[in-house]
């Protein structure tokens, strides 16, 4: 039988918060009910105190001294599970012995473990964080599931100092539930039941990545560059990523996944004014936009944080003219410009011709250079379509010229995977793989350093997306930011690394 672990935590700086002194930061309804009936449900165990053959169908919960203490008087022990507390008192030691009411019981820890060798039974840790991190760091007893409560959008207003270790890249998110809203102390709260799985020797894909990092500090070779920094390139690699299930977001330093979807959102609009971002918070266009960058593009006549012809415009106007005052086009008539979109192209070659080897778009388009801040770094999609088992995959191959393996590939894998899941949902399929290719692949020789620093930590699982269903039915330019949920995201902190202009 199982160990598992069962908590609530909050984002805070970096770390994942669990409580204050020997308080919860939040207290949900449902999240209550939902505690008591996961740690409640039946399991064929025995009681601790039993040396016959008849079966309990009770769990164990497992907490520290001071979980206990914090339960209020009148509702401990727990009904209907065997309450069992870890003390260093050798006084109350009596695991094996009947307590007053034959309901809790006090150990150590090596005398729970050495209990848990002989009766192997279903264990609920519910607390405190040193017991909760001994269990998630333990090679020999690493819980079987964990079930976290994700708080998110409330504000604290007391610095907790109870936190909990994130789970390692052993474990799988395996269930998400739907999202809840409670008050609490005057504030909306948002929160969703996340279930974890360990497997064995299992290894995230996220080590693809870091291994094509390694490689190319170890092998590749120094190539000036046109910004001036100079960088240690290797030509012509690929890497695949299984995204039925979960999201390739970097879990070894923070990706910044909100800025990530809305400039995808920008790319599919068509838009190409970068101001439009920087309202929203994101700057990632800046420097390409600046006016001393369009300067040296000889792009004189184009207002700071015009891109031009770029992404977007390729996406859905490509062959049209263009000129800056197309670059927001929720202020233009969009029938009105001509071009072909290749984004509906690829919809509709979905829905009437699935076994096509032509859905795919291609935004190099050399007769737009002199009209783009910067050339396309990513310039090929192509999206395949398959069934297994009766169900349909949408796969996405995705081909760049040139990549930024500190600061761009986070961006360019989620972005895809995003896109890949927007028009699988849109075509009534899942996701399936997503297949990155990339001739010259870099690293900024001042980058070096950060990405060592990236290596030298552990992978942690990755999220998963969940959309709004509606965005199956929405025109492209109506999707928002708010139509995504990021899940199960307990990443490192991030590196700053210095963009290259």
């Amino acid at each position: 039988m199982p160990i598992n672990l069962i908590y609530s935590v909050i984002k805070h700086k970096n770390k994942l918060a669990i409580g204050f002194d020997n308080e919860l930061l939040v207290y949900l309804k449902k999240d209550m009910n939902y505690f008591r009936t996961t740690t409640t449900c039946s399991s064929n165990i025995r009681e601790c105190n039993d040396t016959s053959d008849t079966k309990s169908t009770k769990n164990i919960v497992l907490m520290g001294r001071r979980t206990w203490d914090s339960i209020p008087v009148n509702r401990r022990p727990l009904k209907d599970r065997i309450n069992i507390i870890l003390t260093n008192d050798k006084s109350k030691h009596n695991l094996n012995e009947n307590s007053q009411n034959n309901k809790e019981y006090y150990t150590d820890m090596s005398g729970f473990l050495n209990f848990y060798k002989i009766t192997n039974p279903n264990v609920f840790v519910i607390g405190g964080g040193k017991i909760y991190n001994y269990f998630i760091n333990n090679i020999e007893f690493p819980p079987d599931k964990v079930y976290i409560t994700e708080i998110n959008n409330y504000k604290l207003n007391i610095e907790p100092n109870v936190f909990v270790d994130c789970l390692n890249e052993s474990y799988k998110l395996v269930s998400v539930s739907q999202k809840y809203y409670e008050s609490f102390k005057d504030q909306q709260v948002d929160f969703r039941f996340l279930v974890y799985k360990y497997y064995p020797n299992f290894i995230t894909e996220e080590h693809k990545y870091l291994d094509l990092c390694k490689n190319v500090i170890e092998n590749g070779i120094e190539r000036d560059d046109r910004t001036g920094v100079g960088t240690i390139s290797s030509f012509g690699n690929q890497l695949h990523f299984d995204i039925s299930e979960s999201l390739p977001v970097l879990t070894t330093k923070r990706v910044a996944w909100k800025h990530c979807i809305e400039e995808l959102l920008w790319f599919m609009r068509g838009d190409t004014d970068a101001r439009i971002l920087q309202k929203r918070g994101v700057k990632i266009w800046d420097g390409n936009t600046s006016r001393q960058f369009l300067d040296s593009r000889g792009l004189n006549n184009y207002e700071q944080g015009i891109l031009g012809a770029g992404y977007g415009w390729q996406w859905r106007f490509f062959g049209a003219k263009y000129d800056t005052n197309l670059a927001d086009t929720s202020k233009i008539d969009t029938s009105k410009i001509g071009g072909f979109d290749q984004l509906q192209y690829i919809l509709d070659e979905i829905k009437y011709n699935p076994n096509s080897r032509r859905i795919m778009m291609c935004y190099w388009n050399p007769p737009d250079f002199e009209k783009t801040a910067l050339l396309p770094c990513h310039y090929s999609t192509q999206f395949y379509v398959r069934t297994n088992k009766k169900e349909k995959y949408l796969d996405c191959h995705f081909v760049m010229r040139s990549n930024d393996l500190g600061c761009g590939t986070s961006f360019n894998l989620m972005s895809y995977a995003v896109l890949t899941y927007i028009i699988a949902l849109k075509s009534d399929m899942k996701p399936g793989k997503l297949v990155y290719t990339c001739s010259d692949t870099h690293i900024y020789k001042n980058h070096v350093e950060q990405i060592k620093e990236q290596l030298s930590r552990e992978c942690r699982p990755f999220p998963q997306l969940i959309i709004n269903p509606e965005v199956k039915n929405k025109p492209i330019d109506k999707i928002v930011l708010e139509d995504f949920d990021l899940v199960g995201y307990f990443p490192h902190p991030g590196i700053k690394m210095p963009m290259a202009i």
